[in-house]
C-alpha cells in the first residue's frame, strides 16, 4: 500500500489552498445546499480543516468528524477547529469508528473527481486498484443506508501546470506526467510539487494517483454499494448515494 502524504509540504499548504486555488466559501456552500439536514458528517482528508472551518461558519449544529493521516496537517487543522469538530489521525483503508455518518466528503482528499473535457474521472490517492475499491468499501461501510458519498469535481485548469505566487514570497509549481494502460479505463497521473523561495527550492514532493472512469468506474462503483446520484449544477461535487 502507498498512500500519498503531505508532511514534506504541510508548512505551505494552506498559503497554496488561499491563495485561490479553491474558494473555501463558494465550496462550502454548494455543500452545504447538499446536506441540508444531514448533520452527523465525515471528512475523509480533512488536511488543516479548511473546508469544515467554512461549513461550521454556515450551520454550527453540523457535527463533523475530519480523518486525515498526515500528522503535520492534523496539528493545523486542531489549531484552526478547537473544539468545533473531532480531528483524528487515521486512513480510509483501516479506518473503524465504529458509527455511522449521514454523509461522507471528500475535498482534495484520498478520493476526487476530475473533469475531463465533458467526461468526469475519479481519482485515488491509492495508486493501487485494489485498495482503491477497499477504501471505497470502508467509506460505505461507515454511511448510513441511504446516506451521500459527495465528492469534489476539480477542473482542469485546477491541475494545470505552471506557477504561482502564494505570498510571503513563495512560488508554488507542479507539473504533471500521465501513465496510460493498454485497453483500460484507468492511467496514472503523478504530479510533481515545489516550493520556491528566492529562487530556492524549499520543499518539493510528488504524488501518484490512479484515475478511473468510464464502465469500470460505474461497475467498481455499483460493486461498493454506491448508486450516482447527481452533479452539482455548478459542477463543483459528485454525488453518490449508498443503495439501501
Amino acid at each position: 500500500m502507498n498512500i500519498n502524504k503531505y508532511d514534506d509540504i504541510a508548512e505551505y499548504y494552506d498559503l497554496t489552498m488561499k491563495s485561490g486555488y479553491y474558494n473555501y466559501s463558494k465550496e462550502a456552500q454548494s455543500l452545504h445546499s447538499i446536506l441540508r439536514s444531514w448533520k452527523k458528517l465525515l471528512e475523509i482528508g480533512v488536511g488543516t480543516g479548511l473546508l469544515v472551518e467554512k461549513l461550521l461558519e454556515l450551520d454550527p449544529s453540523y457535527e463533523i468528524i475530519g480523518i486525515d493521516f498526515t500528522p503535520a496537517m492534523l496539528e493545523r487543522g486542531k489549531v484552526r477547529l478547537g473544539n468545533r469538530a473531532k480531528i483524528v489521525e487515521g486512513n480510509v483503508l483501516s479506518m473503524d469508528l465504529q458509527e455511522s455518518f449521514d454523509g461522507i466528503y471528500s475535498h482534495g482528499g484520498p478520493a476526487g473527481v476530475c473533469r475531463v473535457g465533458n467526461d468526469y474521472h475519479l481519482y485515488s490517492f491509492l495508486p493501487n486498484f485494489e485498495n482503491t475499491v477497499q477504501m471505497l468499501n470502508n467509506i460505505a461501510s461507515h454511511l448510513v443506508d441511504g446516506g451521500l458519498f459527495i465528492l469534489n469535481i476539480q477542473a482542469e485548469e485546477i491541475d494545470a501546470d505552471g506557477e504561482q505566487e502564494i505570498g510571503n514570497g513563495i512560488v508554488y509549481a507542479q507539473q504533471k506526467h500521465l501513465s496510460f494502460l493498454d485497453n483500460q479505463e484507468m492511467y496514472f497521473w503523478e504530479t510533481d510539487y515545489s516550493f520556491q523561495k528566492e529562487g530556492e527550492i524549499v520543499a518539493s514532493d510528488r504524488h501518484k494517483f490512479l484515475m478511473m472512469y468510464g464502465q469500470l468506474l460505474e461497475d467498481t462503483m455499483k460493486a461498493a454499494g454506491f448508486k450516482f446520484k447527481e452533479v452539482t449544477a455548478d459542477d463543483l461535487y459528485m454525488i453518490y448515494q449508498k443503495v439501501m
